[in-house]
């Protein structure tokens, strides 16, 4: 038995909407043989682009049910049948979300009528229900509203079932995972992915990038985001992807690397945030109208640049307290209270003004000096080639792949083989993540 079900919503996050309107349609596999439908209060304002879509406003629901109100009969409706929606987990995740609410634990048998219709009917120039009730002449007296698409969606399943061959069998097969899959995306695409190390980027309809990730399996990681269980969260980016691309890079340093740089070329809307944080305070140093070598803690600024920077003020606080105390210098000439330091076990001792003066200054050459140079080399494309990432004096200059056979000793051979990148904040830190853990060859 499938029970066909729409929903209306005030918004299209399952995380943040509520459900406005319910339709349940029990069909045998021939016929419909049960129904049911009811407003629903969602004890959330309904927003007024919503109303202008399915005509369901905050009057019409201010005295219909609440969804706990109406749970045990939607359970009794849904329990035992093959939850099947057009856009399957869209629906799905909603009422899913409603139980869990409740403390009830929600899983059924998916189908989507939308990947359904894409492998009965292919070649189809749009697979919304829309276009798919002109196409098969299918009618829908209201449209938006849970019951009229229920119905038409109804429909669409009688022809389905009618010219399928297989299909349905297959598709709730556990390990098909097809109702898992964005709606939009071809099966072929993802059954294409590589299970190898690399970055990957989720596609809209247009080919603007929505999202880039990098994984040392492409295919099990991007699986994992159309997972079952994340689909609450995920299910607006999911309904939006119509292709995937990927880009191999053999290394998992160079993955990182490559997706720090394409979220900051890009701007994919569904990165929030990067892995590595962006450094928000500087430790500086300049001399007083005295001459004497001072030090402070402030915040980063366009135009002045930071001997060197953390994440966060406390972070760049204990750095300085802990170089005070390595290089004997005078707590009050770097912007901290003596008494601090003395709580660490640290009491001045106050040199010469010229002792001292020498020993600030050779501290902070230390701090400033060009790093060192050298190249980190880890696995490439393939087993005939590895990966190189050159750093020049401490600044980070690119990757690229040269040979196994091939051996390097210079800078200059090196500059010849990677692709040139910029250097933004988090590159460092990615690149001291892993500076232990692959070989490092100085240059």
């Amino acid at each position: 038995m499938y029970a066909i079900v729409d929903i209306e919503t005030t918004g299209s996050s399952a995380a943040y909407g509520k459900i406005t309107e319910i339709a349940i349609l029990i069909h045998d596999g021939k016929r419909v043989v049960d129904e049911y439908q009811t407003l629903l209060n969602p004890e959330a304002y309904i927003p007024s682009n919503i109303t202008a879509l399915t005509g369901i406003s905050n009057e019409m629901v201010a005295d219909a049910p609440k969804f706990f109100e109406v749970a045990k009969e939607v359970h009794q409706m849904l329990e035992g049948n093959v939850f099947v929606a057009h856009n399957v987990n869209f629906d799905y995740s909603f009422i899913k979300k409603e139980f869990q609410d409740l403390g009830a634990r929600f899983h059924l048998p998916k189908l989507c009528t939308v990947r359904l219709s894409r492998k009965v009917f292919p070649g189809l120039k749009s697979y919304s229900l829309g276009r798919l009730c002109d196409h098969f002449n299918i009618a829908n007296a209201a449209r938006h509203r849970a019951m009229g698409d229920a119905r038409a969606t109804a429909e669409l399943m009688d022809l389905i079932l009618e010219n399928e061959s297989g299909e349905v069998e297959f598709f709730l097969k556990k390990n098909s995972k097809e109702a898992d899959l964005p709606p939009n995306l071809n099966r072929q695409t993802f059954d294409e992915l590589p299970e190898t190390t690399g970055i990957y980027y989720f596609h809209d309809e247009h080919g603007k990038v929505l999202y880039v990730g990098k994984a040392n399996n492409i295919k099990r990681r991007v699986r994992n985001h159309f997972s079952s269980t994340d689909v609450i969260f995920k299910q607006q980016l999911k309904d939006l992807i119509h292709d995937v691309t990927f880009e191999v890079c053999g290394d998992e340093l160079i993955a990182f690397l490559k997706e720090s740089y394409e979220i900051k070329r890009l701007f994919p809307p569904f990165n929030k945030a990067q892995k590595f944080p962006t450094p928000k305070y500087g430790i500086y140093h300049y001399v007083d109208g005295s001459g004497v070598n001072r030090m402070s803690v402030g915040k980063v600024q366009k135009g002045l640049k930071p001997v060197k920077a953390f994440p966060s003020f406390d972070k760049a606080r204990s750095f300085l307290i802990q170089f005070v105390r390595e290089n004997r210098l005078n707590p009050e000439d770097c912007g901290l209270p003596a008494n601090l330091l003395n709580y660490h076990g640290y009491t001045f001792d106050e040199s010469g003004a010229r002792e001292l003066a020498a020993r600030f200054s050779e501290a902070v050459a230390g701090l400033t000096a060009e790093g060192d140079s050298f190249c980190i080399v880890g696995k490439g494309r393939g087993m005939e080639e590895q990966s190189v990432v050159l750093v020049e004096q401490g600044k980070y200059l690119g990757f690229g792949y040269v040979e196994t056979s091939e051996g390097f000793d210079s800078i200059d051979q090196l500059r010849n083989v990677i692709d040139r990148y910029p250097e933004t904040p988090d590159i460092q830190s990615i690149i001291r993540q892993f500076r232990e853990k692959r070989r490092l060859i100085n240059l």
